[in-house]
């Protein structure tokens, strides 16, 4: 199965060259882009993000390279001024008319009119002819407000998550005597409405635990990126948390950078009946943590590998957080037996099967949930008692091997 899925890589991602789009599938029905922006900037000013997805996260969008003020959200099926270039405008500037052809805009305004080239590096409003139809639409588009950049052409990365992105893989198998010849095939379903020309294509294989947002219905989203410095105090039993700058709340969602520091994290592995989950723990030694949703990202930010939601999490706080399904790690619970020593006491007898298919033996932790007042007797490792009803045992699975444990418990309502 791997090597079918590789196959469908290499194909993807041939015609890839520096500078293409890195799209990442996941099976799950979104995506993770990154890409490559040439841009002209000046020490500060507006930039337009033009042909990204409408399906994409907008709360997701990362600018690298630049200090980013606010991002607007331009209105869908409206004209911006940038969509004005070639027509015939008339600009209202200084307690004056002036009518020609907009040949550019940016920091200002040039306009070819009877007497020549006109630059205009401020004016109050425009006038333009409405167009015969409105224009079509299938793209979203940001206005990006940054400062404190070096002038002239540089790149900028952008990165989001988007939905409308998934694949699935098709499998032929072909039986002869005792051999079974199997052939896969990639299926890539892009339903963003945006191209993505000479991508590197990557897919993601495994059960990744999708991030919640959906994407905006309507025009209305507004990011007002301020400082990332905020005052959180406490009042009453709660936390108040305070920007230390001023908000234009206009309609629709708006956020802005909240918190940033580095915190020490483990990973875990847990079986509980189900699959064996990914766990990433950390403690809070940040700040008071409002509840949220926590998506996480590997492999220098290459690689999108889960999300999560906390609670209001108190300075200090233990954080213990389920990401995924471990792909390699497999568990089985199997009842053995069960015996009924009175009519309220019974017996049962417990198997715990992992297998693991990972090149280095890891740890995973089995928690058993028991019924009624309960006794555990005859483990075949120490357990450490969770709470009133959960049991944990700590099982070294070798590597591409397996490992049990078992136990009898008796238990009364």
């Amino acid at each position: 199965m791997r090597r079918m899925i590789a196959i469908g890589v290499l194909v993807l991602g041939a015609v890839a060259a520096a500078g293409s789009p890195v799209v990442t599938l996941y099976s799950g029905g979104f995506g993770y882009v990154r890409e490559l922006r040439e841009v002209e900037l000046a020490w500060e000013g507006d930039l337009l993000l033009d042909g990204l997805p409408l399906t994409m996260l907008v709360d997701s969008l990362v600018v690298d390279g630049l200090t980013v003020a606010r991002v607007d959200p331009l209105e869908r099926g409206s004209t911006a001024i940038e969509d004005l270039v070639g027509a015939r405008v008339t600009v209202f500037a200084h307690g004056e008319r002036f009518a020609g052809r907009l040949l550019a805009t940016g920091p200002g305004l040039v306009l070819a009119t009877a007497d020549g080239l006109m630059f205009l590096s401020s004016y109050d409003r425009i006038v333009a002819p409405l167009p015969v139809e409105p224009p079509l639409v299938d793209h979203l588009s940001l206005k990006v407000r940054y400062r404190d950049a070096q002038p002239g052409r540089t790149e900028i990365g952008v990165r989001y998550l988007a939905e409308g992105l998934s694949w699935n893989v098709t499998y032929t198998a072909t039986l002869a005597d005792a051999a079974l010849q199997l052939r896969g095939v990639v299926a890539v379903e892009n339903r963003t409405g945006v191209e993505f020309r000479g991508a590197q294509v990557s897919l993601v294989a495994g059960e990744v635990y999708r991030p919640t947002a959906k994407a905006p219905e309507g025009l209305g989203v507004r990011a007002l990126a301020l400082s990332s410095e905020y005052e959180a105090a406490p009042a009453f039993e709660y936390h108040r948390y305070t920007f230390p700058e001023p908000l234009d709340l206009t309609p629709g969602v708006a956020w802005a950078p909240f918190i940033c520091g580095t915190l020490s994290f483990t990973r875990a592995y847990r079986f509980s009946g189900g699959a064996v989950e990914v766990r990433v723990r950390f403690t809070n030694a940040l700040a008071p943590l409002p509840a949220g949703e926590i998506r996480f990202y590997d492999e220098g930010e290459e690689l999108f590998v889960g999300a999560a939601a906390i609670g209001h999490t108190p300075l200090g706080s233990d954080v213990d957080l389920a990401v995924g399904a471990a792909f390699d790690l497999t568990g089985e619970r199997v009842q053995e037996s069960r015996q009924r020593i009175t009519d309220a006491l019974y017996r049962d007898t417990y198997r715990i099967a992992l297998r693991s298919a990972k090149d280095a033996p890891v740890e995973v932790e089995v928690v058993e949930t028991l019924p009624g007042t309960w006794t555990i007797i005859d483990p075949s490792l120490p357990y450490e008692r969770l709470d009133a009803q959960r049991v944990l045992f700590r099982v070294l699975v070798p590597a591409g091997g397996t490992a049990d444990v078992h136990y009898t418990v008796e238990w009364q309502y």
